[in-house]
This record gives structure tokens, sequence and C-alpha cells, in this order.
């Protein structure tokens, strides 16, 4: 009996020893996907930052870096993101994710050009988010002047984009500079609808017609004076009704133009356009400010 009750006082020990012995240890790379998970990016990156500083650099794995990046950024350290990500890169780590928000680090730390080389990193490799990517990119391409890049990135934005009046008014700019009459037309007027005080819709607008009525003018009048004949007459007349009506088209955009900006920039083409419409008081007026 006796033989019996000390080897059951020695299970009895061994159990409890058992019970109450080391349980597995919660890793700091553990704690910091959990913190993560809830929410808590400060704790995370203190715990990535512990985890790092515990290894060395080629213990370290590109997804444990791309992770910390990540928790680093929502967390608002937008320098420690970025070294993080690079670290992942260096191990040969590529996600949409990592490019989507290196262009947004680079975005807000104003680096125009490693922040196009993300977006087009991105586009060529991923198929996610491309409606914020390819708006950010016509953005871009506008801004350091690369049109046709820009016209190719047009094609290819959401209807609300391009529906909004500073996206228009950019895209109006390029087919100036192209010289794209049809598109500088079709825009002049979903511009002035928005914005009847667009001084550029408005001088595409004013200048097209007044250049119309003039050169027309100019053209009927030369082929007059070398054959003044009838015939020739009865077309200047009717070529003459044509500039007139230009010219009254011209004028409304004019004179909103000037409401805008008085002055010698507007005043000769006033004084020209009353003068061809034969209101000599008028045109005397603005002639004055030739001078």
């Amino acid at each position: 009996m006796k033989i019996r009750s000390r080897y059951i006082s020695i299970v009895s020990i061994v159990v409890m020893v058992g019970c109450s012995g080391p349980k597995p240890l919660t890793t700091l790379k553990d704690n910091a996907f959990n913190a993560s998970t809830q929410g808590n990016y400060t704790l995370a990156v203190e715990n990535w930052q512990k985890y790092f500083s515990q290894h060395s650099v080629e213990e370290i794995d590109a997804d444990s870096y791309a992770s910390a990046a990540q928790a680093a950024f929502l967390a608002g350290d937008s320098d420690m993101a970025s070294k993080w990500y690079d670290e992942a890169r260096y191990k040969n780590y590529a996600s949409a994710e990592m490019y989507f928000t290196l262009a947004k680090i680079y975005h807000s730390q104003e680096n125009i050009s490693k922040e196009l080389s993300a977006l087009e990193f991105y586009t060529k490799n991923y198929n996610e988010n491309q409606d914020e990517i390819n708006n950010r990119l016509f953005e871009i391409y506008y801004e350091i002047e690369m049109y046709d890049k820009a016209l190719v990135v047009w094609d290819k934005l959401n209807e609300p984009f391009k529906k909004q009046l500073s996206n228009q008014e950019k895209i109006f700019e390029i087919s100036l500079k192209n010289e794209n009459t049809e598109v500088s037309d079709s825009l002049s007027v979903t511009i002035l609808e928005k914005d009847p005080k667009n001084v550029d819709a408005l001088e595409w607008n004013a200048k097209k017609y007044y250049w119309n009525a003039e050169n027309r003018y100019q053209e009927q009048m030369e082929k007059y004076n070398e054959h003044k004949t009838t015939k020739q007459y009865k077309i200047l007349v009717n070529e003459l009704d044509k500039v007139t009506a230009d010219f009254k088209r011209a004028l409304p955009y004019f004179q909103k133009l000037w409401g805008i900006n008085p002055g010698k920039k507007y005043a000769s083409y006033m004084a020209n356009i009353y003068a061809r419409l034969g209101d000599e008081k008028k045109s005397d007026f603005y002639k004055k400010y030739l001078n």
C-alpha cells in the first residue's frame, strides 16, 4: 500500500507540473499580424520593429516586410512604409497592393516621377483599381505635358470623371494645342454650359466665328476687285450675308470677354466687327482702347 501511495503521489506531481508548464509563446510576428487584424496599426508597427531588430535581414522574408510596410502606411508613417517596401522589393516581392500604396506615398511626398513609375508599372501588371489609377495617370500626363499619353488614357476614363468640368477643361486645352477643331468645338459648348464665363471656351468661339467672317470677307473682296462683273457682284453680296452672320455670332462671345477683361486685348476685334456691321459709333468707341 505504501508503494502504491507513493506511485500515485509521483504521478500526481508529474501531472501538476505538466499542467502548469510553459505554454507556447506568441511571437512578435504573430502579435504584429493580430494587431493589424484588429486595426491597431501603430501597435503592429511596434511589433514589426521589434521583430526586425531581433533578426538579420537574411532571416526576414519579403512577405513580412510587405505586411509591415502596409501596416506602417495605415498607421500614417509613409517614410517607414516606403523603407520596408523597398526591402520587400529588394527580395523580389511585388503585388498590386504594394504599388498602389507606393503611388499614394509618392503622391503625398510630391515625388511625381516615382509616382508615375509606380502607376505605369501597376497598369502593365495588374487589373485592380483601374479607374482610380487611370484618373491619376491622366492628371500627371497633363501636368507634365505628355499630351499624347493623356489622350490615350482619356479614352479609358470612366464617364463621371470625364464629365467633371476641370477635366473637360484639361482635355479642351490639349485639343487646342493639337489644333483638333472638332473636339475643341464640342468641348467648348459643353464647358460654356457649365461655366458661361470660361475665357478659353469663349475665346475659341469668338475667334472662330470672327476669323471665319474676316477671312471670307477678305477673300470675296479680293475676288470682286479682280473681276468687277455683275456675276461676281452677286456672289459678293451672297457671301457678305454669310460674313455678317458670322460676325454677329462672334459678337456675343466678345461682349462677354469684354465684360470679364475690358481693354486692348479684345478692342481690335470689337472695333472691326462693328465696322463690318456698319456701326461706326461703336467701332470708334473700341478704337479708343487701341492707343
